[in-house]
């Protein structure tokens, strides 16, 4: 039962084919699933009655395709956050999580720590750290020119939970 909506900044589609390798040779190396390269704007319940389209298209006005700076390669014991890329904060990430808070029915006390995840699998910590200093990132800043609203279970935990993962829309920022 899908419960939840989260809204993704997808990478534009350079960096989207970057990421999305590295994620795919994660998964495959590690027996993880796979996923589309994103960072998560807002997350929370959402009413039945509620459009996450309309949600996306008042939080996006006017909003063209933008950067976040890369901070550095990170991981936790969290399974959602088991290596990632850690950005900056961005005031139009920021802009665009509070509009689609203030303008839920439900809303959530989701946190925006931008950041993209390259794999999800509990790892020992000497992988991760062997991960974060084999891994090369090309450029400083990652772009960004597109939000989807995602259809999530409460929880994610495993596998299954990612891949029940359904994309209710998606909208292309100006460029």
């Amino acid at each position: 039962m899908n419960t939840k909506v989260s809204f993704w900044l997808i990478p534009s589609a350079e960096d989207k084919a970057f990421f999305q390798k590295i994620i795919d040779t994660l998964a495959q190396e590690y027996d993880a699933p796979t996923f589309t390269p994103h960072v998560t704007i807002y997350s929370g319940e959402y009413a039945l009655d509620e459009s996450p389209s309309e949600l996306i298209e008042k939080a996006t006005q006017k909003v063209q395709s933008f950067s976040l700076k890369v901070d550095k390669l990170l991981y936790t014991e969290e399974f959602t956050k088991t290596l990632f890329v850690q950005f900056h904060q961005n005031s139009i990430l920021t802009r665009i999580s509070e509009t689609i808070r203030c303008s839920s029915q439900k809303q959530s006390n989701f946190a925006l720590n931008p950041h993209l995840s390259l794999i999800y699998k509990h790892l020992s910590e000497e992988i991760k750290k062997d991960l974060t200093t084999s891994i090369r990132l090309p450029n400083s800043e990652v772009f960004f020119d597109e939000v989807q609203a995602i259809a999530t279970s409460e929880e994610v935990q495993n596998r299954n939970d990612v891949e029940s993962w359904t994309v209710s829309c998606t909208r292309k920022l100006q460029s």
